[in-house]
């Protein structure tokens, strides 16, 4: 498996189901891992990038990816079509924290994409993430909020580790589930032409 740079990033020069209903359904990940719409969730890692592709090709319609520039300007768009057409995405720049957290608020409330992914450094705290829950509530979306960072105390309904395994693949963690138990998954063969294979690691509980 390449690693995340070679598949959805141009390398750079820097100085359980697990759902819950929510009221507005849910999109199925892989195997028995689904998220609810209408909620936020987070997702931290080297293969957080593959975790939300992944989520965003179970959903139909305009993708919102919304972020600081270092994160937008090096989207690799052949190691994007891998997982999503390309043409679906709508990408947006915040030049702050707070114009790309009321971007990713506007993109939830709008109606305008059933998913949209936000790019921080650290996690929503608790009143930035309920801003995006209601947002996503309203809506209907599904909000996936990548973090480079730490993670902070919010309101996201699940948390999710997503690292490379060794001999290839990833695993997928869920460290915070509002209406289920947290499990583990090794997953392989991702992408829009293999389905995925997942191995649970944990035993895991419905939501």
């Amino acid at each position: 498996m390449k690693a995340k740079a070679d598949l959805t990033r141009v390398q750079t020069v820097a100085p359980a189901q697990l759902a819950g209903t929510a009221g507005h359904g849910e999109i199925r990940v892989a195997g028995p891992v689904r998220l609810a719409r209408g909620r936020v969730h987070e997702v931290r890692g080297d293969g957080a990038d593959i975790f939300v592709l992944t989520a965003a090709a179970a959903a139909t319609g305009p993708l919102f990816w919304i972020g600081a520039a270092r994160e937008i300007n090096t989207l690799a768009p052949t190691g994007l079509q891998g997982f999503v057409d390309p043409a679906r995405l709508v990408l947006t720049v915040g030049l702050t924290r707070a114009e790309t957290l009321w971007a990713g608020e506007q993109a939830l409330r709008s109606r305008a994409a059933p998913c949209v992914i936000v790019e921080l450094q650290d996690g929503p705290d608790l009143k930035e993430s309920r801003r995006l829950q209601i947002a996503a509530e309203e809506s209907g979306a599904i909000g996936l909020v990548i973090l480079h960072g730490r993670a902070k105390t919010s309101a996201a309904e699940t948390r999710w580790t997503c690292e490379a395994a060794a001999g290839g693949g990833w695993v997928w963690i869920c460290t915070k589930a509002k209406r289920g138990t947290p499990g583990a998954w090794r997953v392989s063969a991702l992408g829009k032409h293999h389905a995925p294979d997942l191995v649970p690691l944990a035993a895991s509980a419905t939501a």
